[in-house]
């Protein structure tokens, strides 16, 4: 009857420690259709194509209004991928543009099975963002035609604000410190 008492106690290993589930798969993305502004040598403008895990192309915006798009390397975002809507707020078919810059102050979340979340910066323009480490926020950095900017921090799962701080001074939380202006003052004019 020993063999038995093994058998169930493997069983019972297992069903208390289950294998990790394997990672979600992380989309290759890129922009298309790019725009040609003139006088703008900044981060390009155009519609954003992800490649999934099977290999299909799909193509997450039709306007050619996206910017700086990119996919999270975290396990936990599931395959989430974001970008900068540059569209002119009340007309998604006109790219916003002001004294040749183009201006987003939205960063859209998605996932190959489509739209999840719109993120508003306090600022016009965002500049710089990506996916915080932790896998559970974003962090944008954002300001207006001039002046200081700002950085915030969002929490993927439904947009609401963790954290906000000036993108300047020496007390920096740490997750703000990638997006800090500390030795470099240009302004997003200067299209850095």
């Amino acid at each position: 009857m020993r063999a038995p008492s093994l058998i169930l106690l493997a069983c019972l290993m297992l069903a208390t420690h289950p294998t990790p589930l394997s990672a979600a798969p992380i989309p290759q993305i890129s922009l298309v259709d790019l725009c040609s502004l003139p006088g703008w040598n900044g981060a390009p403008v155009g519609n954003v194509v992800i490649m999934t895990p099977e290999g299909k192309h799909l193509q997450l915006t039709k306007m050619a209004s996206a910017q700086q798009p990119k996919a999270s390397t975290s396990t936990s975002a599931g395959g989430l991928v974001g970008w900068i809507d540059c569209s002119k707020p009340g007309e998604p078919a006109v790219l916003n543009v002001v004294k040749g810059l183009p201006i987003g102050s939205s960063l859209i979340l998605s996932n190959p099975s489509g739209f999840l979340l719109t993120i508003t910066a306090k600022k016009a323009i965002i500049e710089a963002w990506g996916f915080d480490p932790d896998g559970l926020h974003v962090v944008l950095k954002s300001r207006a035609l001039h002046g200081p900017a700002m950085i915030e921090r969002f929490l993927m799962k439904d947009g609401s604000q963790a954290g906000s701080c000036p993108a300047y001074g020496s007390h920096l939380p740490s997750w703000a410190l990638p997006y800090s202006d500390e030795g470099d003052r240009s302004s997003y004019g200067n299209n850095r």
